[in-house]
Formats: structure tokens, sequence, C-alpha cells
């Protein structure tokens, strides 16, 4: 009895901990949406490695480049690494414009590097702390994490313990950096059918088991209807599970009004 009194405590102690260092945290990007902000808790904070994923055309890329503008109003620099060719600088500058800011400096305040491969990814990630700390960034953007790791698994000339290996190594070192550096990143993932019949979530992101592992904070981007989607915070270390809906507009994700 006495053992599970103590273990309770401690518990108890560590909760209450958790809260106030979430409360605590000065860092924190806010979105355009209401509502996605209350899903997460105010907005996206540092120290935490946020893996957002769903199909196409759900606006996880619309999301990364809003961040990046939302950033830019901050006054703080990021590094945006793109493995499936997919930034956008006039998307870039059009937001800056509807949040009335200079679409060519916050282009300027974006270090983006192209990915082509997952060994390039690894070689990048190696070179990215140094830059880190000479430009002072606060936040790191990957479009997509597991790209590459798709593509190897059903490529022939790749062993499955490679792919598995460099794919490992990549999340180690992210969740590295975010940690020492107390950075928020964003990673935008892309899915695979969840057949387990009884799943809520239907769609889950490719190496799934690996992403688990390492990372906490899970988003799921799902198309409802015409210009309507859910948000779902289906995993976190600190908050309850959440869903919202919202719409992906010329200013980037939205609240969705009925």
């Amino acid at each position: 009895m006495v053992k599970l009194r103590k273990s309770a405590l401690l518990e108890k102690k560590y909760i209450v901990h958790a809260i106030e260092t979430m409360d605590s945290d000065k860092n924190l990007i806010s979105t355009n949406s209401k509502n996605l902000n209350k899903v997460i808790g105010g907005g996206f904070r540092s120290g935490n490695a946020y893996v957002v994923f769903g199909a196409n055309k759900t606006g996880k890329t619309q999301l990364c480049h809003q961040l990046s503008v939302q950033s830019f109003r901050k006054s703080q620099r990021l590094i945006y690494l793109d493995t499936e060719n997919t930034f956008r600088p006039e998307r870039i500058r059009e937001l800056a414009d509807f949040n009335n800011l200079d679409g060519e400096k916050a282009l300027k305040n974006i270090l983006v590097s192209k990915i082509m491969s997952n060994t390039a990814f690894l070689l990048k990630l190696n070179e990215v702390e140094n830059i880190i700390e000479n430009n002072k960034i606060k936040m790191l953007i990957v479009d997509s994490i597991n790209n590459y790791y798709r593509f190897e698994r059903g490529d022939k000339g790749v062993s499955f313990f490679k792919a598995k290996t460099t794919f490992l190594r990549i999340l180690e070192k992210i969740n590295d950096l975010t940690q020492k550096h107390n950075l928020i990143t964003i990673l935008t993932a892309q899915v695979a059918p969840n057949f387990d019949e009884n799943a809520i979530i239907k769609e889950i992101p490719v190496g799934m088991q690996y992403l688990n592992h390492i990372f906490s904070e899970f988003l799921y981007l799902n198309f409802k209807e015409k210009d309507m989607s859910y948000i779902h915070l289906v995993n976190s270390h600190l908050l309850p599970e959440k869903k919202i809906l919202y719409k992906i507009a010329k200013k980037g994700l939205e609240d969705y009004k009925i």
C-alpha cells in the first residue's frame, strides 16, 4: 500500500510540473485559426515536435507555409526542409500580404533546403546544428518526414534494414535537435490505410511504429466534404484528444463557420 501511495504522489508531482512547464513556455507560434489554437493548447510550443498527418490536399503544406509567415511575424528565423518539392515562394508572399507583412523579407527569414533522398536528409541534419546556432533558429519544418522512407520501402534496390535504420537515425536526430535547441518542430507525414476495422482513425502515417516511438504529439487532418475538414489531436503528452472543423482558404487554415 505504501509503495502505491508513493507512486501516486510521484505521478501527481510529475503532472503538475508538466502543466507548469507548458504554461510558462513563452515561445509559442499561433495560427490564423482560433479553433486550431484551442486544439493544440494555444499554439505550437517550443521543445515539441508535432507530426501532422493526412491525405493529399488536407492542408499539411498550407499549414507549413502559414507557420513560416507566423514565425516571421515574431521575428523568429526557421529552417524548412522540403522533401516533396512543394515549397512555394509565391504562397509565402501571398500569405505575408494577407497579414500586412513584407513578402520578400518573409522569404529571407526562411532557410529552405530541398532534400533529394534520405541519405541526403541525414547529411543535411548533421549540418543543421551549426545553422541553428549561428542563425538563432526557433522553428524546424519538414515537409514531409516519411516521403523517402515510403519510396525506399518499395524499392527492391534498398534493403528494408537500411531503409529502417536511416529513417530511425533521421527521427532521432530531429528529436535531439528539437530538445537541445528548444525548437518548434513541424513534421508533415504521408499516410497509408489503417486496416484495423475498429479504428476511428482510418489513415496512419507511413512508418507509424517508428514515429510513435520517438514523438508524442500527433495531429490528423481529415477531409470531410467541400471545403470542410477536421483537425484531430489524436495523441498528446499533455493535452486531451480533441477534434474541430477548419477550412483551407486563401489566408491558410481558418475556422469553419457554420
